[in-house]
């Protein structure tokens, strides 16, 4: 195989170039066919860096999600831990906000 930047001559089998690293084959990440161009899937269309994008922000938005429930999760387990201190006017005050959000 050719490569496309040094015109370096490859086994069929590289994935990148031995000489410049190039890659020489790209894998769609949908439906993981193999295309010696990247952009565009010759099989099903889909455009890789569109396609990333979607994926780094649904994973932001997995992330963010997770974080939010931490941190409820935490917050209530520090106003039970506070009870014996507070006689329970913390935890009260706390779902009165909790409330008061939605």
């Amino acid at each position: 195989m050719q490569c496309p930047k040094c015109d370096h001559t490859n086994s069929k089998t590289a994935q990148f170039c031995t000489r410049c690293h190039t890659p020489l084959r790209y894998t769609c990440p949908a439906c993981k066919h193999v295309q010696t161009h990247g952009g565009k899937c010759e099989k099903c269309g889909v455009d890789f860096s569109k396609y990333a994008g979607v994926l780094m922000s649904q994973t932001q938005v997995k992330a963010g999600k997770e974080h939010e429930r931490f941190q409820r999760r935490t917050t209530l387990l520090k106003q039970i831990l506070l009870l014996p201190l507070t006689g329970g006017l913390s935890l009260l005050w706390y779902f009165f906000s909790k409330g008061r959000k939605r």
